[in-house]
């Protein structure tokens, strides 16, 4: 028998045991509402599966970057025209740009000829059906040196050039400001059109009549800050809105020639120098910077080094630069070892980090991509890029289409940039599995379908050379059974036929 005592500590032990009893219990039923609870919101949004992809450190051409082969005049023929062969062969050696310069010494003092704006207009003609890009500039004067033009005559010959560089846009990359000076690299003029009014009524004829998709590249970093009497670089909100300023870059002619490549900067003193590099530096995240080196001697052996060559190239943000000259130059990076690091990162470099794709959709049902790029080049693009991701029926090879708003001109260097994609699945889509694709096509109606003109990403296993797409390496199953809300948005992946 207990006494008292012990009865309530009995009844106590009772109750505890109950109450922890109670306590699982309950904490079981939370677990279950918990798990249905996931199980109901999962079936609200698709279920997402994450790839990660190898990096690949090939050489490979991309559109508008890179070392560009030079085309140019000889003394026998100053304007010998382009060959298809001669430009096909440029690609297949893995350059995508070709630099082409025109002497129009004949028309000084005259209009420009039919046949001359012919043979412009036919040898952008002969680029896009090998799948390069110009680089073009025009100049009074070339082998010898020699004049350049009065301004209204130049003024005058812009305007006959208008209408082939409107229907070419989509074939030039950059055209350089050229037509004063020698070779048209405005460092003198016989024309005294080296003043600030004559410079910037040029400057704006030029971008007057190049089409506001294009940009023109100037000589020298002064005369940007002259021109636009401005000392501020690009800001973000500023860059790629098709102002004149906005739409104005750099060509230096004699890069790493001596501490201030051979004049390029406006004085030799240090800080005049670091003032306009910084500059440069930040408006070359919005513009394009090329040219090429000039000298190997004994005043530029400090400067072309890999090591210094390296950080220069990366800290103007280069997108373009002469393989042919200075041919010294190019021979000691190779032998240095630092080539095939230049030739990876002039420009662009998009490499694909991750993935995180819709596994099981319904039609009408909503998809989700969202993508980790790094851009690995020294810039950006700095033409307009679409990008758009393509669902292609893995049998039938119908595809879908989905635009996308971001601007890969914005993907800066050394940056990962996150996409966050949705989309609507069509209601009427053919169920089954559909490969995941990346595209980023030229935005020219001409080169909108051409693979050439397509942004590779630098990863193995993921490029169609065909199509000019990305493969993610992924599927996404269509599943009239598959769960979710149907997708509540405006826009829907579009039905576009590319038969395998």
């Amino acid at each position: 028998m207990l006494n008292a005592k012990e009865r309530v500590a009995s009844s106590k032990l009772t109750a505890s045991v109950t109450t922890v009893k109670y306590i699982k219990l309950l904490l079981a039923l939370l677990a279950v509402l918990h798990l249905e609870t996931a199980s109901s919101r999962a079936d609200i949004v698709s279920p997402t599966v994450t790839t990660t992809y190898e990096e690949s450190d090939e050489n490979f051409p991309n559109p508008e970057r890179g070392f560009f082969i030079p085309f140019n005049p000889t003394v026998k023929d100053i304007n010998q025209p382009l060959k298809l062969a001669d430009l096909q062969k440029v690609r297949k050696d893995n350059f995508s740009l070709v630099r082409r310069i025109y002497i129009i010494s004949d028309f000084r003092n005259k209009p420009l000829s039919p046949a001359f704006l012919q043979l412009v207009s036919n040898e952008m003609n002969l680029a896009r059906q090998a799948g390069v890009k110009l680089i073009i500039v025009f100049s009074y004067n070339w082998i010898h040196g020699g004049p350049d033009a009065a301004k209204n005559r130049i003024l005058s010959h812009l305007d006959q050039l208008k209408p082939v560089l409107k229907s070419n846009y989509d074939v030039i990359a950059y055209l350089h400001a050229g037509f004063i000076g020698y070779w048209g690299e405005w460092n003198r003029s016989t024309n005294n059109l080296l003043n600030l009014k004559d410079m910037r009524a040029i400057t704006f004829k030029i971008l007057s009549v190049l089409p506001p998709e294009r940009m023109v590249a100037l000589r020298y970093p002064k005369h940007k800050l002259e021109i636009y009497d401005n000392p501020n670089p690009l800001t973000s909100k500023e860059g790629f809105n098709r102002t004149y300023r906005a739409r104005t870059g750099q060509s230096n002619e004699c890069f790493l020639a001596d501490s201030d490549d051979w004049s390029t900067y406006k004085d030799s003193d240090i800080e005049t120098i670091e003032s306009e590099k910084n500059f440069l530096n930040q408006d070359n995240l919005y513009v394009v910077q090329g040219g090429e080196t000039c000298s190997a001697n004994s005043d530029a052996q400090p400067y072309i080094q890999c090591s210094n060559a390296l950080k220069e190239l990366a800290r103007m943000r280069w997108s373009s630069l002469n393989f042919e000259y200075e041919r010294e130059v190019i021979e000691l990076w190779k032998t240095q070892g630092c080539l095939g690091e230049i030739q990876r990162r002039l420009g662009y470099r998009f490499r694909l980090l991750s993935s995180a794709i819709s596994n099981r959709v319904k039609p009408g049902g909503s998809f989700s991509l969202d993508l980790k790029i790094e851009n690995e080049g020294w810039a950006s693009p700095y033409n307009p890029r679409l990008l758009e991701i393509i669902l292609r029926h893995n049998q039938t090879g119908a595809e879908y289409y989905l635009p996308v708003q971001a601007d890969p001109r914005r993907w800066m260097p050394d940056t990962i940039s996150r996409i966050e994609i949705a989309g609507g699945i069509p209601a009427k889509i053919l169920p089954g599995t559909y490969d995941v694709l990346l595209n980023l096509p030229d935005p020219a109606p001409n080169l909108y379908n051409r693979p050439e003109y397509s942004i590779r990403l630098a990863n193995r296993n993921t490029w169609e050379a065909a199509t000019g797409y990305n493969y993610l390496l992924r599927g996404v199953t269509i599943d009239p059974k598959a769960t979710g809300d149907n997708y509540a948005g405006d826009r829907f992946f579009k039905l576009r036929q590319r038969l395998k």
